[in-house]
């Protein structure tokens, strides 16, 4: 009888009171700690751990774009000094641009042509062997020789030599220098008009020497009547078909020759 109370329990295991598992107050109900409620709690604890984080990084005061920094860090790379475009430049931001290069002709004689070293355009700095060509400018008649270079200018080709003298070599001439250079420069004569018997008529016998021109460059195929302007009232038959520099047409055109 004795060995058999030693042996009974006061309570069941599964009657525990919270009091006797955690230590507290024998009114409190114990929180039940099966594998569901586990699992739910772990849940949502996990959910506002992320929902926190997330809720930071939206609202904090400067959000992170790899693509602004990415965009900045190559526009930092590319930016710098404007690059020259010498092709746009005159004579003097030319020859002020280092890196830029200035061109430097003489012109053949052609119509409205200047005497003189002629700027002819500008380029980037480029390695020419040290010479002289003649080059040409696109779609004209002009012809200019270029000394130093054998480069072209913008907007020019390389070109044979027209054949004529430079501009106004030829018209500071009189006509014994004109006659002198028959391979560059020609002479232009005319026949005065004068008054005989009460009529006006070219005096083709009496030719006179005014003015010399260089070679090249076809004249109108008929005869203009041509004045100095120093002396307007004294006009010529110009039987080349050439006005000379610097003259006018004037007086009636289609007057007969003297007998």
């Amino acid at each position: 009888m004795l060995a058999l109370a030693a042996c009974e329990l006061p309570t069941k295991l599964g009657n525990l009171t919270a009091t006797d598992s955690t230590g507290e107050d024998p009114g409190t109900t114990a929180v039940e700690t099966d594998g569901e409620s586990s699992a739910g709690t772990t849940g949502a604890t996990t959910d506002a751990t992320t929902d926190a984080t997330t809720e930071s990084w939206q609202t904090a005061t400067t959000m992170f774009d790899p693509s602004e920094t990415t965009a900045e860090a190559t526009s930092a790379t590319t930016s710098g000094p404007t690059p020259l475009n010498c092709l746009e430049f005159n004579e003097l931001d030319c020859v002020a641009s280092p890196g830029c290069m200035a061109y430097y002709g003489s012109a053949y004689e052609f119509p409205g042509c200047a005497s003189g070293l002629q700027f002819l355009g500008c380029t980037d700095e480029i390695v020419c062997e040290h010479d002289k060509h003649t080059f040409c400018r696109e779609g004209t008649d002009e012809a200019y020789e270029v000394q130093g270079t054998t480069c072209s200018p913008p907007g020019f080709v390389q070109c044979e030599p027209p054949g004529v003298a430079f501009c106004d070599t030829c018209g500071t001439l009189d006509e014994a220098g004109c006659l002198a250079e028959p391979s560059e420069c020609q002479p232009l004569y005319g026949a005065p008009h004068i008054q005989t018997n009460g009529d006006v008529c070219a005096d083709y016998t009496a030719m006179e020497f005014l003015a010399c021109q260089a070679n090249g460059g076809a004249c109108p195929p008929f005869i203009p009547v041509v004045c100095d302007p120093d002396e307007p009232d004294q006009p010529y038959d110009s039987p080349s078909g050439c006005v000379p520099a610097g003259w006018v047409e004037c007086g009636e055109m289609g007057v007969s020759g003297c007998d």
